[in-house]
């Protein structure tokens, strides 16, 4: 049953609430309110730029973070209103039971809470790695365009994964999976050497396979869509970047290995692609590529002048 001393102790909470949220909800209101009367200037989608998805986890998950940090903030002022209130208005007077039963929610909450945060730090962090990487790689490959390539970023093959770079060029199709592989500090004279052995990545301490089988999986997954979107068949090249390391191949294999600084080798050797080939390919890539709308204000309507 309701009773009037827990709507007592609730109505301090609820005030300190109102005054905590109404004012923000109505500044996003007065915000929105405004920039519904302008659009934006673009009537069309821009393409996706290098880390276009790891941009936006990052932004979600500093949004995460910021709500997460909130909640710490606010758990203890809420406890602490419950308690006063319950001790000034309602005029319980509380006993060490009150105040062990309390701090066990509290230091659970915040414990929750703390947890929460650190992981979201963690994410949040290893996803700028991989953007501030693919950003980097994406714009070492637009050196190619002097040798007649056009270069797409972030190419959204399905639901569960990008293509971080395609490179279409006279020299062929290259499909480029970057990965972002941080040093440990302590063993800087030796941590920047990395070995590729053809179907492992030899790194000081630890060795992958999984972006080598990603690299090559990927990039047939990209050759068959471009069969079925030109009636063309032809091969794509994995190519795999991985920026700020010094490579050693040992063995070869159909997989490209490369630092991400220099992508001047894909436009060595013959042309196997014509021009009209590399504009009907280029086409069909960028058609799925240009789908990133006006962030800041809705697209901007047409208007017919013909009468």
């Amino acid at each position: 049953m309701f009773s009037k001393e827990l709507l007592h102790t609730m109505i301090p909470v609820f005030i300190f609430l109102f005054f905590c949220l109404v004012p923000v909800l109505l500044i996003f209101y007065i915000f929105r309110y405004q920039i519904k009367k302008k659009k934006s200037p673009l009537n069309i989608e821009l393409l996706r730029s290098p880390g276009e998805k790891l941009r936006d986890q990052i932004d979600k998950s500093s949004d995460d973070i910021l709500e997460y940090f909130l909640y710490l903030i606010l758990m203890p002022v809420l406890v602490y209103s419950i308690g006063i209130t319950q001790h000034t208005f309602v005029n319980n007077k509380l006993g060490i039971t009150y105040f062990i039963l309390m701090g066990l929610v509290l230091f659970g909450a915040i414990f929750y809470l703390l947890k929460k945060l650190y992981k979201l730090l963690k994410l949040r962090n290893s996803l700028r790695v991989g953007y501030e990487c693919e950003l980097a790689v994406g714009q070492s490959l637009q050196t190619l365009a002097k040798y007649g390539f056009n270069i797409f970023h972030d190419f959204p093959a399905q639901k569960n994964f990008n293509i971080d770079h395609i490179a279409v060029g006279p020299q062929g199709i290259y499909a480029v999976e970057t990965k972002g592989r941080a040093k440990f500090e302590k063993t800087e004279n030796e941590n920047w050497k990395l070995q590729f052995d053809g179907e492992r990545l030899l790194f000081p301490g630890w060795v992958e396979t999984k972006p080598i089988d990603q690299a090559i999986r990927q990039a047939k997954w990209l050759q068959k869509w471009i069969e079925n979107s030109t009636g063309d068949r032809h091969y794509v090249t994995p190519v795999l970047a991985i920026p700020g390391w010094f490579i050693k191949q040992t063995k070869s294999s159909e997989l490209r290995v490369s630092n991400g600084k220099n992508f001047d080798f894909l436009s060595k050797g013959n042309a196997i692609l014509t021009e009209k080939q590399i504009g009907i390919i280029s086409f069909q890539i960028e058609k799925m590529c240009r789908n990133v709308e006006s962030k800041a204000y809705k697209k901007k309507e047409t208007t017919n002048f013909n009468n």
